[in-house]
C-alpha cells in the first residue's frame, strides 16, 4: 500500500495519484493542503452535540418530529440511536431492547444520565407532563362532563380506567387525580415534586 505524499497524512493514496482522496480534492479545488483532523469517536461526536449549560443537558443535534434527539453510531451505515438511550448506555451499560429510558425531568431533549432511568412502558406513561393536546381542562386526567358544567376526574392504572368522581371546579378534580396518582403510581415525578 502506498501512503499519501502529504506529510503527516497516513491515508492510502488514490490510484495514479500521489495524494489521498481528501488531499487530492483540496488540491483540485485550488486550496492549500492541510492536515486532516482526526476522526472523533462516537462518544466525542455525541458530546459535541450536547449543551451542558443548565441542569438538563440538551441535545442540539438532529431532533426527530416526536421531540427526541437522534444520532448515528458506528459510521455512516451505523445504528440509529435515540440520543437519551445512547447517553444512558454510555453511563450505565447496555440497554435491553424492550426497555424504555424514562426522562425524570420530562424534557425529551435532555441527555443528562442523572435525569434518565430504565422503566417499563407503564412506568414511563406514569411520568407524563400535562394533559393531552385536545384537553379542554388543561389538566391530565380531568375532562368536562358532556352537557354539564361538572369536571370528571379519572386515571388509568394497569389498563383499567378509574372514575374518581364529578367536581364543580377543575382544581377539585385535579386534586383528586393527583392524590390517586400519588397513591398508585411509582414513577410520577411531577406529582411527587408538587406534593
Amino acid at each position: 500500500m502506498k501512503i499519501c505524499a502529504f506529510d503527516p497524512c497516513e491515508n492510502i493514496r488514490r490510484p495514479k495519484s500521489r495524494l489521498c482522496s481528501t488531499h487530492k480534492s483540496q488540491r483540485d479545488r485550488g486550496k492549500e493542503l492541510t492536515a486532516i483532523p482526526p476522526k472523533l469517536t462516537d462518544a466525542e461526536r455525541f458530546w459535541s452535540y450536547v449543551d451542558k449549560s443548565g441542569d438538563c443537558w440538551n441535545w442540539v443535534g438532529l431532533i426527530r418530529t416526536d421531540g427526541y434527539g437522534q444520532i448515528t453510531v458506528g459510521g455512516r451505515k451505523g445504528k440509529q440511536w435515540l440520543s437519551h438511550r445512547f447517553s444512558y448506555a454510555m453511563a450505565h451499560g447496555s440497554v435491553d431492547d424492550g426497555q424504555i429510558i424514562d426522562h425524570r425531568c420530562i424534557n425529551r431533549a435532555c441527555v443528562n444520565p442523572a435525569h434518565l432511568r430504565p422503566a417499563s412502558n407503564k412506568q414511563n406513561m406514569e411520568n407524563r407532563a400535562g394533559a393531552n393536546k385536545n384537553s379542554k381542562s388543561g389538566v391530565l386526567g380531568v375532562c368536562q362532563a358532556p352537557k354539564s358544567e361538572k369536571w370528571i376526574a379519572q386515571i388509568t392504572h394497569h389498563r383499567q380506567a378509574m372514575h374518581l368522581g364529578r367536581f364543580d371546579t377543575i382544581a377539585e378534580a385535579e386534586a383528586a387525580v393527583t392524590a390517586k396518582r400519588l397513591e398508585l403510581f411509582t414513577y410520577n415525578e411531577l406529582d411527587r415534586a408538587s406534593a
